[in-house]
């Protein structure tokens, strides 16, 4: 996977590089090829509006995949953690739509209805 982070306004220090090749990892275990991962970081210079000081947008390309993220806030690494957070539940649900996508009368249940009568 490709990693691209730019910043309009904004500062990209060495360790919110380190925090964005960690979290992408979290991203490989649906089995959903990325190709490009898109990291861009907006910073808001309004002195009134400190809680939405920082925007991350995450754009996730592949084959037939596109998907998008967004998180505002006012710390770069928590606006990363609850994007990523985002696009993690997009790919699980595009994974189950791809693993579960057959046209049977018998199909199985999908996972996330598996994990739903687990904790009943």
């Amino acid at each position: 996977m490709e990693i691209v982070i730019h910043g309009r306004h904004a500062d990209i220090k060495v360790d919110f590089k380190d925090h964005v090749i960690k979290q992408s990892t979290r991203l490989e275990k649906f089995g959903v090829k990325i190709a490009l991962l898109d990291v861009e970081v907006t910073h808001r210079e309004n002195k009134r509006q400190k809680k939405v000081e920082f925007q991350i947008d995450l754009t996730a390309k592949g084959a037939g995949t596109n998907l998008r993220s967004q998180a505002e806030g006012s710390d770069m690494n928590s606006c990363l953690d609850h994007a990523v957070k985002r696009l993690e539940e997009q790919l699980r649900r595009t994974a189950d739509r791809r693993r579960f996508h057959r046209h049977r009368e018998d199909s199985v249940l999908s996972a996330a209805d598996v994990s739903k009568l687990k904790e009943i």
